[in-house]
């Protein structure tokens, strides 16, 4: 995390510093867990006389804070907030708590889209396994009257299939007959039992 200090009419001193290095510390672990490693993070500290409307105006001064985080990542933004008090350390505690809810507010924001595109690859995984998985079509096959292992043979040639089943003339069983390599023919006997 680099850190810029600019002071518009006011010192800042070496205590500033490292008081609001130390409240930054506290969004090292958050950057982390949202990816943004590298930051710049632009501190500004203003001082100007209270307003004359307000009491004890010509004796206090009002201290803003400006706070910027430029996020280096993929995902890149800026994080700005601001506060005013009278008190330049109080001033600094309070815009590092509204920079700490915006940054979890980005922290939400990531992990819900980390979360959709996980869903959206899964949703896109399990479409394309059912694109994968063969589509099964049950067929009707009647068996018109039994023929002799010759007969079958010509039927499956004539109606292009690669095995067909037979009610056999001879042996009154059913068989099947298949293609194999080589242009020749097999054939399957069940043995179906009653």
């Amino acid at each position: 995390m680099q850190i810029e200090f600019i002071g518009k009419h006011l010192e800042v001193t070496e205590q500033i510093k490292s008081f609001a290095e130390s409240k930054l510390n506290r969004f090292k672990r958050l950057l982390k867990e949202t990816g943004e490693d590298q930051t710049e993070v632009v501190i500004t500290l203003t001082s100007s006389r209270a307003k004359p409307a307000e009491k004890n105006a010509n004796k206090t001064s009002m201290f803003r804070v400006d706070i910027d985080i430029y996020l280096k990542s993929s995902g890149g933004g800026t994080v700005h907030a601001w506060e005013e008090d009278r008190d330049l350390y109080a001033a600094i505690d309070k815009v590092m708590d509204e920079v700490e809810r915006q940054l979890l507010k980005l922290k939400e924001r990531r992990l819900e889209h980390r979360r959709k595109s996980r869903e959206t690859i899964e949703e896109q995984n399990i479409e394309h396994e059912e694109e994968i998985k063969p589509f099964i079509v049950e067929e009707e096959f009647v068996m018109d009257k039994p023929m002799s292992v010759e007969d079958a043979i010509l039927e499956l040639v004539e109606n292009h299939m690669v095995f067909m089943p037979f009610f056999d003339i001879e042996t009154s069983k059913i068989k099947i007959v298949y293609r194999k390599r080589g242009n020749q023919f097999g054939v399957i006997d069940l043995n179906c039992k009653e």
